[in-house]
């Protein structure tokens, strides 16, 4: 699923490229948008996923810190992801790429320091660094096509 989920977003941003520059497309931008933002807010879900594993979660334990950076790692990109498609509906879709943009890299950074620190599998980073890297660049496109 990692691999085919972005999809979409690779249709979306390669139609806004290819899509005459004298008419608006307010429909596929906004489409592009709010796919991100539900990967990016499903993104962070793992983390909280793998904070909720433990019964111990709720209470002092000797990984409460862990636990919460997994939580605020799973919390903070729903919030992003509703703010990028906000800022798109009221008609300012560069904002609201450029939101997905910064939320993509920073949950990647977080979850690269979460990496070294050991509390992701293994081969859990290589899958999300192609993941954001792809949409990351969906991301730039759009934001190319509508300066173009």
């Amino acid at each position: 699923m990692g691999i085919a989920s972005p999809f979409p977003a690779i249709v979306c941003a390669t139609a806004l490229l290819f899509y005459p520059s004298d008419r608006p497309l307010p429909g596929l931008t906004m489409a592009l948008v709010a796919y991100l933002a539900l990967m990016l807010a499903f993104s962070g879900a793992v983390h909280w996923g793998l904070a909720l594993d433990r019964p111990a979660v709720v209470t002092a334990s000797p990984t409460t810190r862990t636990d919460n950076r997994r939580m605020l790692t799973g919390g903070v990109p729903l919030p992003v992801g509703w703010l990028a498609i906000l800022a798109t509906f009221l008609g300012h879709a560069g904002a609201g790429l450029a939101i997905l943009l910064a939320g993509f890299a920073g949950l990647f950074l977080a979850e690269r320091a979460a990496w070294r620190r050991g509390e992701l599998p293994s081969g859990y980073l290589a899958l999300r660094l192609c993941m954001t890297a792809v949409i990351m660049t969906c991301l730039a496109v759009a934001l190319l096509a509508r300066a173009i």
